[in-house]
C-alpha cells in the first residue's frame, strides 16, 4: 500500500465516522412562545450536545398542533412535554422516559369564591366548572378523570381558554368553580387570590418526562440521561436545570411513573393514536 492510498483510506474512514455520528432533534412542547423557549432551552441542549458528543438540535413550535403531529408520527428523537404526551409516544412508537423532575408532583385544584357556601366537591354536583382548556393536563384531564371516576359527581363544563380567564369566570359568576394548578393561582394578583379558596386537590402525578425514541442508540440514551443527572451536582448545572424547570432530576420509569394515567390519557388523545 503506497502513501497516497493510505491517506485516502484514512480520509474515507474519518468521513464515514463523521457521517455516522447521530444527529438528533430535541423537541420542546410549546407552553410558552418560541422565542422564550429557544432562549431558555438552547443552552441546555447545546450543553448535552457538547458533552455527549452527539449532534442535538432544539426544535420549538408556534403551534401545539405541530408539536402533537411530530410526536404522533415519531419524528423527533427526544422531547420534553407533559405526561400525556409521554403516554401517547410510548404507546404508539415505543418512546421511553429517561428523566423527570423530582421537585414536585403535578396536581390539579378546584377553587370557588369565598363566601358562596360551596366548600366541598359534593356541592358542585349540577354546577358549572370552568376549565382552562379541554386537554390541559393537570388543570383539566386529571381533574375531570377524578371527578368522573372517583368522586362521581355530574357537572357542566365551561372552557375559558386560559387559567387566568378560568379563575375570573368564578369571580364574574359565569361558573361556580374553576379548575387550575397551584402555580397559576399563585401567579395571580393578591386581590384575586384573596377572593378564591381551594376546595379540592387531585392526587399527584409524576412531572413532565424527557422522552427518547427507541431508534436512539442505547449508549447515546444513557449518556444523555447520565449527563442530566450530573448537572444537579454543580451550582452551574443546577441553574441550567432551574431555567428549564427540570430541578432535582431523577431517572424515570414508564411502568412506575406514568402507566397509571393511561385510562384517561388514551381516551382524551385518541386522535393522536389513529
Amino acid at each position: 500500500m503506497n502513501y497516497r492510498t493510505a491517506i485516502l483510506i484514512i480520509t474515507l474512514l474519518y468521513t464515514a465516522n463523521i457521517n455516522a455520528k447521530e444527529s438528533l432533534i430535541f423537541a420542546r412542547a410549546p407552553q410558552l412562545s418560541p422565542a422564550v423557549i429557544s432562549k431558555t432551552w438552547t443552552p441546555f441542549v447545546k450543553h448535552l450536545s457538547e458533552v455527549t458528543g452527539t449532534n442535538i438540535s432544539l426544535r420549538v413550535y408556534s403551534s401545539r398542533l405541530d408539536f402533537e403531529q411530530d410526536i404522533s408520527k415519531g419524528k423527533v428523537a427526544l422531547f420534553f412535554g407533559n405526561p400525556a404526551y409521554g403516554v401517547i409516544a410510548h404507546k404508539k412508537h415505543g418512546y421511553v422516559p429517561i428523566i423527570r423532575s423530582n421537585r414536585k408532583l403535578l396536581e390539579g385544584i378546584i377553587v370557588t369564591r369565598k363566601g358562596n357556601g360551596i366548600n366541598s366537591i359534593e356541592q358542585l354536583s349540577g354546577k358549572t366548572i370552568s376549565f382552562p382548556a379541554k386537554n390541559s393536563f393537570a388543570a383539566s384531564l386529571l381533574i375531570r378523570y377524578y371527578l368522573d371516576t372517583k368522586e362521581g359527581i355530574t357537572y357542566n363544563e365551561k372552557y375559558a381558554g386560559s387559567h387566568d380567564n378560568s379563575y375570573r369566570n368564578v369571580l364574574v359568576g359565569t361558573a361556580t368553580a374553576s379548575a387550575g394548578v397551584i402555580r397559576t393561582l399563585e401567579r395571580e394578583n393578591e386581590a384575586l387570590r384573596n377572593q378564591l379558596q381551594v376546595i379540592y386537590t387531585t392526587p399527584g402525578i409524576k412531572s413532565h418526562p424527557v422522552m427518547v425514541h427507541p431508534s436512539v442508540a442505547k449508549t447515546t440514551r444513557q449518556a444523555i440521561q447520565s449527563e442530566i443527572l450530573k448537572l444537579s451536582e454543580t451550582e452551574e448545572g443546577k441553574n441550567l436545570l432551574k431555567s428549564i424547570k427540570l430541578q432535582n432530576p431523577v431517572s424515570a420509569s414508564y411502568e412506575d411513573d406514568y402507566k397509571q394515567i393511561e385510562p384517561f390519557v388514551l381516551k382524551a388523545y385518541q386522535h393522536l393514536l389513529d
